[in-house]
């Protein structure tokens, strides 16, 4: 259960990126998934993983702008570049999370067998 804080946070990270660029009340449409994480079903791990992929896209794409755009202007492009590129790397290693055993067990994503051997 303590694995879910690194999805958790990486939601929230979004949420704040969002609310920066100006898209307020759809940072806070990041809390939905937040709450449904603690729904033990197969399609929240699924559905959770994906959205942090896409949040990792997205990390991605800002940051890809943001360096060309500091580019152009002739002003420092790295740090901002390691900054995105560092939250692009942590809410993809939080969608790896749910890969972990614990996890599989707890949203039902493993065999019936392998639960068997794990208990």
């Amino acid at each position: 259960m303590l694995l879910l804080v690194f999805p958790v946070l990486a939601m929230i990270l979004m949420g704040a990126h969002l609310m920066f660029h100006g898209f307020g009340l759809l940072a806070f449409a990041v809390f939905v998934p937040i709450a449904i994480l603690f729904v033990p079903h197969r399609f929240v791990a699924y559905f959770s993983s994906a959205l942090l992929a896409l949040f990792a896209l997205e990390w991605v794409r800002a940051g890809v702008v943001l360096v060309m755009n500091r580019i152009d202007a002739g002003r420092p492009w790295m740090l901002a570049g390691a900054i995105l590129g560092a939250c692009a790397v942590f809410t993809l290693l939080s969608a790896a999370v749910f890969l972990s055993q614990r996890l599989r067990r707890r949203y039902g994503l493993l065999p019936k067998e392998a639960e068997k051997i794990a208990a």
